[in-house]
């Protein structure tokens, strides 16, 4: 079974470096790799599509509206990282949804009613479900993000890089990445809603 230690450990083998046998251990790969795992993880699952962390809510509405531009507030999921979807519209790959929804904090705010469908990339609670492919990927960026602080050679961290853009390759290849990351519509009540409102409805494959 996939743990935290063993994804970690696997960072610490593409780095030349003797493993760990905790996280929590009076050690500067243990204290490095603990420091870095959050962020790192979050940035690899926002970065890309991943197949297995693909999640599904039905939002309620908060009690306090928006001071003004939009009608209603729904609190994201504490597992969310990125939208896919708001509602009926495509929000991934293309950004049709301009003056739809914002995100804000940690809220969308919309005029569309509640409960809000929400598809989005989440945070898997158990790292038993990560995909195998994305285990590598994880590791590799992992001993990228490391690389420096744990061994002080910045060739080492380029080489590590360059490891995990070939990791990446082949998970798109094996389709455990869906399509190329980009940037995530989020506009502003400012912009023309009206325009976002009249495309048909559709979902993402």
């Amino acid at each position: 079974m996939t743990s935290k230690l063993i994804i970690g450990n696997r960072a610490l083998t593409k780095l030349g470096e003797q493993r760990i046998t905790s996280f929590d251990e009076d050690s500067k790969a243990a204290e490095t790799l603990n420091s870095m795992w959050d962020v790192v993880l979050k940035a690899e699952l926002r970065a890309n599509v991943w197949s297995f962390a693909k999640a599904r809510a039905k939002l309620a509405a908060s009690s306090t509206a928006p001071a003004f531009g939009f009608a209603r507030a729904f609190p994201l999921p504490t597992d969310w990282v990125r939208n896919l979807q708001v509602g009926p519209v495509i929000v991934y790959p293309r950004p049709d949804t301009r003056g739809l929804f914002s995100v804000e904090g940690r809220s969308i705010l919309t005029d569309l009613p509640a409960p809000l469908h929400l598809r989005y990339i989440a945070v898997p609670a158990d790292t038993s479900l990560f995909d195998d492919l994305f285990v590598e990927v994880l590791a590799c960026r992992l001993a990228a993000e490391c690389a420096e602080p744990i061994t002080q050679n910045s060739s080492k961290a380029q080489t590590k890089w360059q490891e995990y853009a070939s990791a990446v390759a082949v998970a798109k290849r094996a389709n455990a990445l869906e399509r190329p990351s980009q940037a995530i519509a989020d506009d502003t009540w400012m912009e023309a809603r009206g325009a976002a409102r009249d495309h048909h409805h559709h979902w993402e494959e």
